[in-house]
């Protein structure tokens, strides 16, 4: 099956292989051009000793026209070694004496050029009688157990080079999926995890691969953290915290828990509202509702939901806290403090006052995920919950009350103005209820 793209392995592979081939031939460069450097000298230095042995063996011969010994002593050397010509000149009558045969007939003057295609080697001495050129020698050697040698390192280094590179290759292929098994792996759990469509261009490798599988995470991420910050706007951050912790257990039920509930709702709101467009209506209802909520954070408490006019917040629920009870009452205060500033504002823009009335109650509830398994909630339920809720429909404005039982502890007493408001009977209670107006903290 041809692959959609070039794997990455084979480049690597290619790569390995071809700095391989390239240190080969660079190596086998350098050895050759050492083996001629060799071979050169060696022919120099052999053309040196037998040409240069004529030359000094010639003088006299020449001066005296010795003919017969210039002879004999040129066929003795030509016989003795690699010379395949030679040649005795004098400078005034030219050549004098010859033996062997001339390569290729050229003429005795050319000055050839050696390389390792050349079989022949040409070389030429002065003859010097008492410091005076008299003539000179020239000769052609003969390169050929030279040659050999060349030749034998030639094929030496060809084996080695060939030798050499299948080790490469079989190397190269070995180490580069051994690199490259981890990427691929990386890849295929990155498309895995990858919800993004597959209608994106595919990469031309599996570094491509791995990129386009990076970029689908990155969205994927992103939409997460999205995710994360929407839900932290509609639930508390706490209760936020405890859904993205236990995805797999969001289930109904709850537990048991000893906390505190507050609520506050705004007295005469359907008048309010019949004064008002929606749209007016839901400014208005923000503008309080942004910083009541900021205060009930400030005081360690979690607003539960807003419902219509009002909002219900809770206190040690979702982290258990002893002090609930203080923190209930410091922020029922604050809220009545944060709404006054907040109506000065829109007396001080010709705006009518908006009044609140918070009921504060505490005691055991059950706090966990209510209503149905496509649809649920986060909320808290009990006796407890139900009593500061029907405290509001008895407080009056910009008034925070509570019931007597709320004030277990003597300290609370102590810390707080209070003053008695009756006994109230409260809707869908039985009992009456001795209620108890917050003045301020002492």
């Amino acid at each position: 099956m041809i692959p959609r793209y070039l794997p990455i392995a084979w480049k690597l592979a290619a790569v390995i292989i071809g700095l391989t081939l390239l240190a080969v031939s660079l190596l086998a460069t350098l050895v050759l051009y050492q083996v001629r450097e060799v071979l050169s000298n060696q022919i120099r230095v052999q053309a040196e000793l037998t040409v240069g042995h004529i030359a000094r063996s010639s003088a006299e011969p020449i001066l005296a026209d010795d003919q017969l010994t210039l002879e004999t002593l040129i066929h003795t050397q030509l016989e003795d070694s690699n010379v395949v010509f030679i040649a005795v000149h004098a400078t005034d009558r030219g050549l004098l004496a010859s033996a062997g045969r001339l390569p290729e007939n050229q003429p005795l003057e050319l000055r050839q050029p050696w390389t390792l295609v050349h079989w022949t080697h040409y070389h030429r001495h002065p003859i010097l009688f008492q410091d005076v050129e008299v003539g000179w020698v020239e000769a052609f050697i003969d390169p050929t157990p030279m040659q050999g040698l060349v030749r034998n390192t030639i094929q030496a280094g060809v084996l080695t080079a060939v030798l050499v590179s299948l080790i490469g290759l079989v190397l190269a292929i070995f180490i580069s999926k051994r690199l490259v098994r981890p990427l691929e792996r990386l890849a295929q759990a990155s498309r895995a995890h990858s919800s993004q469509p597959l209608g994106q261009e595919r990469g031309k490798d599996e570094l491509g691969e791995l990129t386009l599988a990076f970029q689908r995470m990155t969205t994927d991420l992103l939409r997460k953290d999205q995710v994360e910050g929407a839900l932290r706007r509609y639930v508390s951050d706490g209760v936020a915290q405890d859904v993205l912790n236990n995805l797999d257990r969001v289930e109904l039920g709850g537990r048991p828990v000893e906390g505190s509930v507050l609520f506050a709702d705004i007295k005469g709101y359907t008048s309010l509202a019949e004064g008002l467009d929606p749209t007016e209506l839901g400014r208005t209802l923000n503008e309080f509702f942004g910083p009541m909520a900021s205060t009930i954070a400030a005081h360690e408490g979690v607003v539960d939901k807003y419902i219509g006019d009002g909002m219900m917040a809770v206190f040690g629920v979702i982290t258990p806290d002893p002090n609930h009870r203080l923190n209930a009452l410091r922020t029922g205060l604050a809220l009545l403090t944060t709404v006054r500033e907040v109506n000065r504002d829109r007396e001080a823009r010709g705006e009518s006052r908006v009044d609140f009335r918070i009921g504060l109650h505490a005691g055991q509830m059950l706090a966990g995920n209510v209503g149905a398994p496509e649809r649920m909630q986060f909320t808290v339920v009990g006796d407890a919950v139900n009593v500061a809720a029907r405290l509001t429909d008895v407080a009056d404005t910009d008034a925070l009350v509570v019931a007597e039982g709320f004030l277990e502890s003597s300290e609370l007493w102590r810390r707080f103005r209070i003053r008695p408001c009756g006994t109230r009977k409260l809707r869908g209670l039985g009992e009456e209820v001795k209620v108890l107006c917050i003045l301020g903290e002492k």
